[in-house]
């Protein structure tokens, strides 16, 4: 009320041309009382007062200028009727001091806020900030400088915009890409990167990314527009890069409306629907639309989770969810699941994975691996399941460790049996997924969380990896190209060297290799070697419809040579027989496989 009395005054002073001493009070005071009225039925309306002035933003001074033009609309309906009744006119012209009076009201309104809030920040700022950089002065940059500039200094922008090059933003410098950017960083000892782009590609933000971790800076990202709560970006929304862009290659991405046609009104079953692979197939089965879901697992507390997870969304979309602990190698209690469900289809993805644990126990190993894939393959061939697919694993390429032997006998098994059963047996092939439970990644951050050092276990070790969605989405895909007996083998891209992403993950955690962490080197692992390897030297590869899923061309045995074998492993795993013996028979089937850093090199 003070500062539009202030803007009244002010105006019929401008208006009247005459000195201090010389204005006459009169009409500013016959006018006060309607102009603070007509202020307080705007501010009633739009209440710009409730807003905290230290957070002014441009809704704070939207509500003002909304509040004001409200106030000056009846304030001029007031003066047509009244200003000539009251003597207003007699001193000087209404219409003009009215204009006047809402053009400085707003000006001072907006203007008192931005000083309170700037005498607030000044107040607030210290050198103990956390010292940034914003990559991007586009859109999502000016957002993240919002979110971020309370609890930090942003020393500049960098833009690939040559235009914006010597621009500023809030009194912040925008800086081009092509500048001496190392420069900046030191003499303004900066210690992290904000990337906030929202049209780049892939290679585009890794190529960003590798240049940040190349000035030993932390790097974080702001999510997609698309992502942000409610439209705004909050400084907790702002994460550390994720690990997919660390990928070597572009992530791939698969076609799903003709999933959704093909299994929409199905019953489908997952096995090991705990696990990393089989939660994220029942994620993306939903999306599908079929009829019935079954999960099933032995894990009862991640198989609980998802089922909170997934039941929501199910029920939205008329699936009914049945979740169902089991073991996939206990004939009876799978052969209930299949009498009680017309099952039409099966993604298996059931299995030990750990390569050292099975290494130690590969009577395990035997049981689930083969026995519980051979349990499930008989059952959709009893009861006339269309397509069963298998989840197997680069590990079974020329295998080194009971873990990979034990999952290429598997794939002998239903690669035999699709011969002979109208059911189609499909096996998927692919190396290591970002993520998983078991995998290097989550082990990595949880070392750099302590301080390390980072384990690896040799400096040449290599591995392919991909996103778990990508991983599933390729499983889907091989429920429809597969016609029955076929390896779908994914085009991974290039292998990555994990001595490389153990530096890559320490470096976007702002942090100097084998300085501030220490990388160790601990040896290989019983049954690990050093390359992984997606065909053996004997396989070629058939292109299918899509240019990233290939087709092995593997040597086939006969459904009769291998299951003799396969009994005989069953056979010693209901005697308990000894390990040497087990992996001794697992050996004669598989003549490929040798052992590497193991005690079973004796067998060889």
């Amino acid at each position: 009320m003070i500062l539009v009395s202030l803007s009244l005054f002010l105006a019929y002073f401008l208006q009247s041309k005459v000195s201090v001493f010389e204005f006459s009070f009169n009409p500013f005071f016959n006018s006060l009382l309607s102009v603070l009225a007509f202020m307080l039925i705007g501010h009633y309306v739009f209440k710009p007062h409730t807003g905290i002035i230290r957070h002014t933003s441009l809704y704070d001074v939207r509500r003002v200028f909304l509040a004001r033009s409200l106030s000056f609309v009846l304030n001029l309906l007031f003066i047509s009727v009244f200003a000539e009744p009251i003597g207003l006119v007699q001193y000087a012209s209404p219409w003009l001091v009215s204009v006047l009076t809402y053009i400085i009201s707003i000006y001072i309104l907006v203007q008192f806020r931005l000083i309170v809030k700037y005498i607030f920040n000044l107040g607030k700022k210290s050198k103990s900030k956390p010292r940034i950089i914003i990559y991007g002065a586009g859109e999502a940059g000016h957002f993240a400088y919002d979110a971020l500039s309370s609890s930090n200094h942003v020393v500049a922008f960098i833009d690939d915009n040559y235009k914006k090059k010597g621009k500023t933003f809030k009194g912040v410098p925008i800086v081009y890409s092509g500048s001496n950017i190392l420069d900046l960083i030191k003499k303004g000892d900066v210690g992290q990167v904000v990337i906030a782009l929202q049209n780049c590609t892939a290679s585009e933000k890794r190529m960003i990314v590798n240049r940040c971790m190349d000035w030993d800076l932390e790097v974080k990202t702001v999510p997609p527009i698309d992502n942000w709560i409610n439209g705004e970006l909050t400084n907790s929304q702002i994460k550390v890069v994720n690990i997919e862009d660390l990928l070597g290659r572009e992530v791939i991405k698969l076609g799903n409306a003709h999933l959704r046609s093909n299994m929409s009104g199905k019953t489908i079953l997952v096995t090991g629907a705990a696990g990393s692979i089989g939660s994220e197939i029942a994620r993306q089965l939903v999306y599908c639309n079929p009829k019935v879901i079954i999960l099933l697992d032995q894990a009862e507390s991640p198989l609980y989770h998802l089922e909170l997870e997934l039941s929501h969304k199910c029920s939205l979309q008329n699936i009914t969810l049945k979740v169902l602990l089991g073991d996939v190698s206990d004939v009876r209690s799978m052969e209930r699941i299949f009498k009680t469900d017309a099952i039409d289809m099966v993604f298996h993805a059931a299995a030990y994975k750990h390569v050292p644990a099975m290494e130690l126990n590969p009577i395990q190993s035997v049981k689930v691996n083969i026995l519980g894939t051979k349990c499930i393959a008989d059952l959709c061939d009893k009861y006339g399941v269309s397509k069963m697919v298998f989840i197997s694993t680069d590990k079974a390429v020329n295998p080194t460790n009971v873990m990979g032997a034990c999952k290429r006998a598997a794939e002998l098994y239903i690669q035999s049996k699709n011969k002979l059963s109208s059911t189609s047996y499909i096996t998927t092939r692919f190396g290591n997924v970002l993520g998983s439970n078991g995998s290097v990644i989550p082990l990595f951050k949880r070392q750099i969380a302590l301080g390390g050092p980072v384990t690896v276990t040799h400096p040449d070790i290599t591995r392919y990896f991909m996103t778990i969605p990508e991983a599933c989405q390729l499983v889907l895909e091989a429920g429809l190209i597969g016609n029955g007996g076929e390896i779908l083998v994914f085009d991974m891209g290039e292998s990555m060297k994990i001595m490389d992403l153990a530096m890559k993950m320490i470096r976007l955690s702002g942090f100097v290799p084998n300085k501030d962490i220490r990388i160790e080197i601990t040896g290989l692992r019983p049954g690990e070697k050093l390359y992984e390897e997606l065909l053996n030297n004997a396989e070629e590869v058939m292109p299918t419809h899509h240019e990233k899923i290939m087709i092995a061309k593997v040597a086939e045995n006969s459904y009769e040579v291998v299951l003799v074998s396969i009994q005989q492993l069953e056979k010693m795993v209901a005697d308990q027989a000894s390990d040497n013996d087990l992996v001794g028979c697992l050996k004669s089937l598989i003549p490929e496989y040798v052992s590497q850093n193991s005690h079973f090199q004796a067998l060889d």
